[in-house]
């Protein structure tokens, strides 16, 4: 089948990534080729300061990378209650979370990407480029990967039976029925946040992309002049998406962590759930 590249070419903005090809019958969409090229940039962005590393920085590129890094280890220890150590064995994660969502968010808003440039297969047309963090499935990986490590340190660290045991002593003593009835909603907010985590993400990135999409349709010749003010809004609503999900996942992190204290009061509230309360309100 002959495949052909063209420019601007006019469609709507599809719900779902579109695949591109296949390879052994896996199925490449345009999500997945736009996540591989930002992941090799920020590699390829990583691998060259780590060579040009030094005490004193000699470029502005290589001291911005390290601005990033300690911005990002600040938060992280800010959630961890100050516990650099901690901060710094989560750091390594939380910084390709951070980085790969605003890469794809911003990525996204260059000229040819999210539907400029299209593959021509036959009569169809398929989008080449398209953030990740437009593909709800993107975002549930995302979401999977970071509470699957929050899941995996809390039994690693508190041990499995603690830590299922704690979901049913909210309430003390340990034996008020009121617990049975607790526990399995405390489990169920664990879903909870896996899927809220995933929507909030793809929502505003998706619904940024739809918006630039009509502007632009709407504007006709004059769309390079509508949609500058939408791009500058998009800009900040990445780096706003980028720095939610890496705060509330690296607050469930520290919550799910926190050694249990079988402390004698009745509140099922600790410092740590206000602290991610307070996360999760900024949304």
């Amino acid at each position: 089948m002959n495949s052909l590249i063209h420019f601007a070419a006019e469609s709507s903005v599809p719900l779902a990534s579109e695949s591109l090809f296949n390879i052994f019958g896996f199925h490449i969409t345009n999500s997945m080729l736009f996540s591989l090229i930002i992941g090799l940039i920020i590699t390829s962005v990583f691998v060259l300061s780590a060579r040009k590393l030094k005490i004193r920085p000699g470029s502005r590129f290589i001291y911005f990378i390290e601005i990033t890094i300690v911005f990002i280890l600040d938060t992280i220890k800010t959630n961890f209650d100050g516990d650099e150590k901690k901060a710094r064995k989560f750091l390594p994660l939380f910084l390709a979370f951070f980085l790969f969502i605003l890469f794809n968010n911003l990525f996204g808003l260059l000229p040819g990407m999210g539907g400029t440039i299209f593959l021509q297969h036959g009569a169809e047309q398929t989008p080449l480029l398209r953030p990740i963090t437009t593909d709800l499935n993107g975002t549930l990986a995302l979401a999977i990967i970071a509470m699957s490590t929050v899941w995996f340190f809390a039994v690693k660290e508190r041990g499995a039976v603690p830590h299922i045991k704690h979901y049913f002593s909210i309430l003390k003593p340990w034996w008020n029925p009121m617990n049975f009835f607790l526990g399995p909603l405390e489990m169920l907010t664990e879903l909870i946040r896996l899927v809220t985590l995933a929507l909030r993400l793809f929502g505003v990135i998706y619904a940024g992309e739809v918006l630039l999409h009509v502007i632009t349709v709407l504007s006709g010749n004059f769309a390079w002049a509508g949609t500058v003010p939408i791009i500058f809004i998009e800009i900040f609503f990445s780096a706003i998406q980028a720095y939610l999900f890496l705060m509330l996942s690296s607050v469930y992190l520290a919550m799910a962590t926190t050694p249990i204290h079988d402390d004698s009061h009745d509140s099922s509230h600790s410092p740590s759930d206000q602290k991610m309360t307070q996360a999760e309100v900024v949304n």
